[in-house]
């Protein structure tokens, strides 16, 4: 048994494949310490792990300091932060002994704990893996969006900040990569290895594709409130981009005489009273048990986060996308191309052109669903994600220990 530090202070789409992979530690032996924000302690509760928390509202304020619209500003963002999580974190362990570091890729400053702490790291990824030109790549795109004065202030602000950074804890911000994707000594994806764009560029020693970490689903009432006679489409748009009145509205008169059952989850801000007529076909809740509804769904109408687009894939449920923001263009994309869905543009489709997207891809469900069969047959292994994930990890962590 080994003593595991794991930080990860994401959201929710960093938070919901690591639970599983830290059941199946715990049952494994580890001893699991799991930093999260205050926001989704409660995620972790039934997990076997010692949950600590940092205050999410005072990160969440420093990481929007400098704006979210840009990769720079998000960068500037996520050193901003520094400050509140690494002290704190630091002066907690202080008297404590870990084998090894677990860290999200993306939100917890990970790298610059193992530079202190000096043992074995590992990251958590939960979107596209990057190398360092795939990333350069992305970062130069999004320069050409500022304006020369917008990047030369960005610039100052994170040659600025590393700086500070060196000076208060001597640790080394390395570049902006680093900052960003928090490479670690081994690194465990959620995401399948042929959905991942260009896999090959990664070391298989130090990359694992370990697929959806996900348990399979209990059986709950809930499918007793939906009508299974005909086809089910489903439609969200997750937990963060669910407040898209006009997106829904537009679903409604698209689809309201329809044959099939529409199950629509609108998150716990939107209240029925918003929509407009809300069709007689279409079942309407706050919340719904997702991998549950997904193994009896036809047709999956999503935003393409990387969470979804897993659960949907693992299920062999066809997407119709609809990005939002942050990475669901690119998966939006990945989903067309490799013609496991089609993406639309929630602003400009008109609900009759998505009502005839969405017939046709229902009469072409087979071959979509074939194709998601040839996605799977890539991965190396017909575990669980999470099963393999946690494989890997203690293979990793034997290696380095003994």
């Amino acid at each position: 048994m080994a003593k595991v530090l794991f930080i990860n202070l994401g959201s929710t789409g960093h938070i919901n494949p690591t639970i599983a992979v830290c059941q199946e530690l715990v049952a494994r032996g580890e001893e699991v310490v799991y930093y999260a924000s205050d926001y989704y302690q409660d995620k972790l509760e039934d997990t076997g792990v010692e949950v600590r928390t940092l205050p999410a509202e005072a990160i969440v304020e420093r990481f929007t300091t400098y704006g979210s619209g840009n990769l720079y500003h998000v960068i500037n963002g996520l050193l901003n932060t520094v400050d509140i999580i690494l002290p704190k974190i630091l002066s907690e362990i202080a008297n404590e002994h870990y084998d090894y570091l677990i860290y999200d890729s993306m939100f917890s400053c990970g790298a610059l704990i193992a530079q202190k702490l000096k043992i074995p790291t590992i990251s958590s990824i939960t979107t596209f893996a990057h190398t360092k030109a795939s990333f350069e790549a992305v970062l130069n795109y999004q320069a050409q969006k500022l304006t020369t004065a917008e990047r030369d202030e960005a610039n100052q602000i994170f040659h600025h900040l590393q700086q500070q950074i060196k000076a208060r804890y001597d640790v080394d911000v390395a570049s902006r990569y680093e900052t960003m994707t928090n490479p670690g000594d081994f690194n465990v994806s959620y995401v399948m290895k042929r959905f991942q764009i260009d896999p090959s560029k990664f070391d298989s020693e130090r990359y694992c594709f370990a697929g959806p970490s996900i348990i399979t689903p209990k059986p709950s009432s809930f499918m007793e409130e939906v009508d299974q006679t005909r086809p089910i489409i489903y439609i969200s748009l997750g937990t963060v981009f669910n407040q898209n009145i006009d997106f829904f509205n537009k679903c409604f008169a698209a689809l309201s005489d329809i044959d099939a059952s529409i199950v629509v989850s609108i998150g716990d801000v939107n209240d029925p009273t918003d929509f407009e007529q809300i069709p007689s076909n279409v079942l309407l809740k706050s919340y719904v048990p997702q991998t549950e509804l997904l193994q009896y769904t036809s047709l999956f109408l999503t935003h393409a986060g990387m969470n979804s687009t897993n659960e949907a894939m693992l299920m062999n449920v066809p997407m119709l996308a609809f990005p939002q923001s942050a990475d669901q263009p690119i998966v939006a994309q990945q989903i067309e191309k490799l013609k496991i869905g089609q993406q639309a543009d929630a602003n400009t489709i008109t609900p009759d052109a998505l009502k005839a997207k969405v017939i046709e891809m229902l009469q072409q469900r087979e071959d979509y669903q074939a194709n998601i069969e040839k996605v799977k047959h890539v991965q190396s292994h017909d575990f669980p994600g999470y099963i393999y994930a946690v494989d890997q990890i203690l293979a990793f962590r034997d290696k380095h220990l003994h």
